[in-house]
């Protein structure tokens, strides 16, 4: 029973990693795209610049015409694509969960302080 015990938590452990691995990755690529694009972006031209700062400005708009039109909607609509956007940390609380054993096995081994009386009125009281 304990070698069954053991090879469960093994493998939950392995399958833990392996979550937060790919969770892991999939946010660092994430994070790469959007640097690139952002560095894309601030890296432009004043020509280039030109051309971005219109289309800021007709995407804000038209967040600002869906927000008044149906606030309801557009609340829907964020929360799903936060949703979307924030899945690999799913991936990684999961993962966490799973091999939270590794972390944990070693806290349940440590070993107890003699916990003594000591009397303070003695001198040299704490020394043994």
């Amino acid at each position: 029973m304990a070698r069954q015990r053991t090879t469960f938590r093994n493998s939950q452990s392995i399958a833990g990693a392996v979550l937060v691995g790919s969770g892991m990755l999939i946010l660092y690529e994430n994070l790469v795209v959007s640097v690139a694009w952002l560095r894309h972006v601030l890296g432009a031209n004043s020509s280039e610049a030109l051309g971005v700062l219109p289309a800021v400005i007709l995407t804000v708009s038209q967040v600002l015409q869906a927000h008044a039109a149906n606030h309801q909607l557009f609340l829907q609509a964020f929360f799903q694509h936060m949703l979307a956007a924030s899945w690999p940390l799913l991936l990684v609380t999961v993962g966490m969960a799973l091999s939270r054993d590794i972390f944990t096995d070693n806290v349940n081994t440590t070993h107890k302080k003699d916990r003594a009386l000591v009397d303070l009125t003695a001198g040299r009281s704490t020394l043994r």
